[in-house]
């Protein structure tokens, strides 16, 4: 493993990354967010991004060079904003590789090849390289060259389909969720493959399809055994309006739904045939809704809630994100960091799983440029003609 030097210092931690060396070519979510993994668990990770900066920058309201989303994505990264279209920019980015443990891509299918930077080019120059490259459907296959995106996996992979409201309307999920997903599974791969030892340099081919796949194994699985589609799941569980909100109600045995029924002041539901079961139910689900959905159309979404918790049913009010961040429990136990960012303030983040919070800032364009080129050998006279030529930026950092 390479020693980590960051900012121009060797400095080793005891987190079980510490001494990878990280080169993140990756843009918007799948990619990047794997590198903040890294980062978070110890590596270094230097992200590589246009002058102009990721696109991800784009996304949402902006906060100086930054969004939300791109603040969240790169954490604890160290960055570099170049061109790949010169020459020049293209040797300072095999020279990074060539002292990376791990490379993370995720252009489509074949662009890193054409630029000279793909797994065999770096192989030569890196005989142990783990290179990830993330793409919306693998690196083989008819749909090679098909361009990728959160909503189309989702729309693909049948999530879309399973995810449908009480009238039966297929929703996306309102979040980068397999984006996301797929961060974490190209997290998994690089993470098990370093563990178990890199002897010879491996191409791991994490695409958005399989990782969404691994989330819904059971929906796949279910079709498959049952010949189609398959009805809803512990039916009426979802979501009903109050007059001042909705309520989430979720069922997982059947003596709930006569514990909900009692609830809603219809004890004798249960003995109507169409409701009798799960299965019924499921046969019968928009008549039902509409009979639960009068009652609970009648109070809070507070009174529901505490009279579903009184009767033992598993419910609760449909939060927002700000509801997240002010919840009692979630301060308890310390759910989330307070972390300064740059030009933008205090921004709140959830803490990784088993307690570990993140630290370190997110770079802005180009903020490490002369950092990441001094530690790769380059002179304070190439750096001063890579600035002026226009090849590498500083971004809003003061030359």
């Amino acid at each position: 493993m390479a020693g980590s030097k960051v900012r121009g210092e060797l400095r080793m931690t005891d987190k079980p990354l510490a001494g990878i060396r990280v080169l993140d070519l990756g843009q918007g979510v799948a990619a990047p967010y794997c590198g903040l993994l890294l980062a978070q668990y110890g590596a270094h990770v230097v992200k590589v991004e246009p002058i102009a900066g990721d696109w991800m920058r784009g996304l949402g309201e902006a906060r100086g060079d930054h969004t939300a989303y791109s603040i969240t994505y790169n954490f604890g990264k160290h960055g570099i904003a170049l061109d790949l279209k010169d020459p020049r920019g293209l040797e300072i980015t095999r020279r990074i590789a060539a002292r990376s443990d791990v490379v993370l891509e995720n252009f489509r299918p074949g662009v890193v090849d054409r630029l000279g930077i793909g797994f065999e080019d770096v192989k030569a120059l890196n005989p142990k390289v783990l290179y990830a490259s993330v793409s919306g459907f693998g690196q083989t296959g008819p749909y090679v060259k098909r361009p990728g995106s959160d909503t189309v996996l989702q729309a693909f992979s049948g999530l879309v389909a399973i995810n449908k409201d009480m009238d039966g309307r297929p929703h996306k999920v309102g979040t980068t969720m397999v984006d996301a997903l797929t961060g974490i599974c190209a997290f998994q791969a690089v993470s098990m493959a370093l563990f178990g030892g890199v002897k010879e340099a491996r191409l791991l081919d994490v695409s958005l399809m399989q990782s969404i796949a691994m989330l819904l194994t059971p929906n796949i699985a279910d079709y498959h055994l049952s010949g189609g589609p398959v009805p809803p799941l512990n039916a009426p569980a979802g979501t009903y309006r109050t007059t001042d909100g909705w309520i989430a109600v979720s069922l997982v045995k059947e003596e709930n739904f006569q514990q909900l029924s009692n609830v809603v002041g219809l004890p004798d539901l249960p003995k109507d045939s169409r409701f009798g079961s799960f299965q019924s139910r499921a046969e019968n689900l928009p008549a039902l809704i509409e009979i639960l959905q009068a009652r609970f159309e009648t109070e809070s979404t507070a009174e529901w809630a505490a009279r579903c918790g009184e009767a033992g049913i598993l419910a609760n009010p449909v939060n927002d994100c700000g509801d997240w961040l002010a919840d009692p429990q979630v301060e308890a136990t310390n759910g989330y960091d307070m972390l300064a960012q740059p030009g933008v303030g205090e921004v709140p983040v959830p803490r990784l799983p088993g307690g570990l919070p993140f630290a370190g800032v997110s770079p802005g364009i180009g903020a490490d440029t002369r950092a990441v080129l001094a530690d790769h050998g380059y002179t304070v006279d190439e750096v001063a003609a890579l600035l002026r030529d226009g090849v590498v930026s500083l971004g809003g950092v003061t030359a």
